[in-house]
């Protein structure tokens, strides 16, 4: 249990230094974790305030150090942050090595005061915060160096700081957001696309089908609406595309390194996780079972979402920094995992995904051979080319995102009846609300709160679908509210096909039971989450074969660490993550957005709607269906309703 000594976080006092160790609060109180990596957090200095939980903590060394950091982080563009907060990180260092006056108090009070009430965005405006809370809680801390009695410097190796968003720290691979939009803001679309990529290759993918969880921690949510983050992520990348923004070759950090690295998969976490080790100049080499590079990417999201030739550019920009990427190799049907290991590489990544459809548990689904056709390998096939035949009534199953696919893309192969069954209601739908909303637009037909129970078939043809009625019930481990069967409200549906689109699994046939890999009870790989480091030294997963049907930018997440990880574990022999992404992580558990702290801001300054394709037309085949933005004077416009939420924290360990 970590002990609480001081906090003023969120605006909540917690005064406990008259208190013995033993009786004072938990650190989980304050909605802090205990610590960073390995090593026990001390003390934690914010936008919000500051906690202490060793005593021996100078604070006021430990606020010149976070003001030295604040000064090295203001933008300039407003003269209380530019001018104040070097003139602040510069007293408070000239008294911990000369000592001050009580008018250095007052001075640095009035300054920290005027850089607050003056400045223009975030960083200025929330940074004063713990210092004012310093002077009125530490007040003795401050009277010793104001005696005349200067401090001695201290190793800044203790301090570690983090300079974030609600945006930031909302995206799981915390893309730099602030930075990205300021670039646009300012017209330098090159910029923006350049601050992306330093996470990510995949930047015009991600700018159409993100699920945007950024979004929901933007500041302008109260006001009016949420900055269109992920459009205008999608302009940096089509800008790019059309005037030649490539990836650098110089942009290799250091020499060749001698290990090669293999990567099984070649979807959003195969390519990342190759990119990032492409540029720490290792040489690597992916194996892919499809016959068409991307992974799901290409065969699991249809083209009128994400365009071929826009992943395929992406993909081009990762095989420009050497990486090779070798189509129709199964690994453990062409190539053994023991083969792999044999080659000489000197790190596995795994990120083969979740290729297969979960069943529905029905009775006659397993002997229906016509008729039936899961989700996975439905979208698998339109988009490999093959026609597939689904007659003129079609039940999807499912209410995620691949449901909406198989649906919305059933629609597109010329159906004329296209049911959505889901168990839950509406609002209880994991997909996308742009997905669900366009589904409807479309003419599909939902029938909610409804379950299948039975697949009607004859001789293994199909002849309808036997559901039930749903009604909410108490919440469940989801915590949503568990669906329960309406007795003797049994209905029928007549249809040609049924696919099936409640979940994937994973083909992990290629892992023997004497690899020493360990599979969890849900089918997925188990790895170290801190490093995604699995049980065997130098073999590494990620994406969804260890996190299960998630999301792009979560597979993204997860292969920067991974990629940390193995460069650490080939340099040095130590599976470790870097310090920053340790903070990044530590600053995520913090909750960075909460809506009562929301700056003030003029409200009334409408999203940006991007533009899309009537219904008409876009139903008639695969052509994208949203447009995007077009124009650079107006997606500099929607840039300008950010209010740069910026958030400097630093803790002490």
């Amino acid at each position: 249990m970590t002990r609480v000594f001081f906090s003023s976080w969120n605006g909540r006092i917690i005064d406990e230094r008259r208190k013995k160790p033993e009786e004072r609060i938990d650190l989980e109180e304050t909605g802090l974790p205990a610590g960073i990596g390995e090593d026990k957090l001390r003390a934690f200095i914010g936008w919000s305030g500051l906690v202490i939980i060793d005593p021996e903590v100078n604070v006021v060394k430990m606020l010149a150090e976070y003001y030295r950091n604040f000064q090295h982080e203001s933008c300039g563009r407003c003269v209380p942050c530019r001018v104040g907060s070097k003139i602040l990180a510069d007293k408070l260092e000239k008294m911990l090595t000369e000592g001050g006056t009580g008018a250095d108090l007052a001075y640095i009070k009035e300054l920290a005061v005027l850089i607050r009430d003056g400045s223009l965005c975030e960083l200025g405006i929330s940074s004063p915060t713990p210092l004012l809370h310093a002077l009125e809680y530490f007040e003795d801390d401050f009277n010793v160096l104001s005696n005349g009695q200067g401090g001695e410097e201290e190793s800044t190796d203790q301090y570690r700081t983090v300079l974030t968003a609600p945006c930031r720290n909302g995206c799981p691979a915390h893309i730099n957001v602030p930075g990205y939009i300021e670039a646009i803001k300012e017209g330098n679309f090159a910029e923006a696309l350049a601050i992306n990529r330093e996470k990510t290759p995949l930047v015009g993918t991600l700018g159409r089908v993100c699920v945007h969880p950024c979004e929901s921690n933007c500041n302008r949510q109260p006001y009016d609406e949420a900055l269109s983050i992920r459009l205008l992520k999608r302009f940096a990348a089509d800008y790019g595309l059309c005037n030649g923004f490539e990836v650098e070759k110089q942009t290799i950090q250091g020499m060749v390194k001698p290990a090669r690295i293999a990567v099984i998969g070649s979807g959003p976490a195969g390519l990342n996780v190759s990119y990032q080790l492409a540029r720490k100049g290792y040489e690597v080499a992916i194996y892919e079972a499809l016959p068409v590079e991307g992974g799901m990417l290409a065969v699991g999201i249809p083209d009128y979402r994400l365009p071929r030739e826009i992943l395929d550019y992406e993909i081009s920009q990762v095989k420009k920094l050497g990486v090779k990427i070798i189509c129709n190799m199964k690994v453990g049907e062409d190539i053994s995992l023991e083969q792999l290991k044999a080659e000489g590489y000197g790190a596995i990544f795994i990120a083969t995904g979740l290729h297969g459809s979960a069943a529905m548990g029905c009775s006659g689904e397993d002997s229906c051979t016509m008729g039936y056709l899961p989700g996975v390998e439905f979208l698998r096939l339109i988009n490999l080319g093959q026609k597939v035949n689904l007659g003129d009534r079609v039940a999807v199953v499912g209410g995620g995102n691949v449901a909406m696919d198989c649906a919305r893309s059933a629609v597109r192969l010329g159906v004329k009846e296209v049911y959505l069954i889901y168990r839950r209601s509406r609002n209880e739908m994991p997909a996308n609300k742009e997905e669900v909303d366009a589904a409807e637009e479309e003419g599909i037909i939902f029938q909610l709160l409804a379950n299948p129970t039975a697949v009607m078939e004859t001789k293994g043809c199909l002849n309808g679908l036997e559901c039930i009625r749903m009604q909410l019930g108490e919440p469940d481990a989801s915590g949503r509210r568990r669906p329960v069967p309406m007795d003797g409200s049994e209905f029928r549906l007549e249809v040609d096909t049924v696919i099936p689109a409640i979940g994937q699994v994973a083909d992990l046939s290629f892992i023997d039971s004497e690899s020493g890999l360990k599979i969890s009870e849900r089918g997925t790989l188990v790895v170290d989450r801190e490093t995604m480091a699995t049980a065997v030294p130098g073999i590494f997963a990620g994406g969804d074969v260890v996190l299960g049907a998630r999301t792009v930018i979560e597979a993204i997440a997860s292969a920067n660490r991974a990629a940390e990880a193995i460069d650490n574990y080939l340099k040095s022999g130590r599976i470790e993550v870097g310090s920053q992404l340790q903070m990044e992580e530590f600053i995520e558990k913090t909750g960075v957005y909460r809506e009562e702290n929301a700056p003030e801001m003029i409200g009334g300054r409408r999203r940006l709607q991007e533009e899309c394709r009537p219904v008409k037309e876009r139903v008639a085949g695969f052509a994208e269906a949203d447009l995007g933005f077009k124009y650079p004077m107006e997606v500099m416009d929607e840039a300008e309703r950010c209010v740069k939420c910026l958030r400097l924290g630093m803790a002490v360990l």
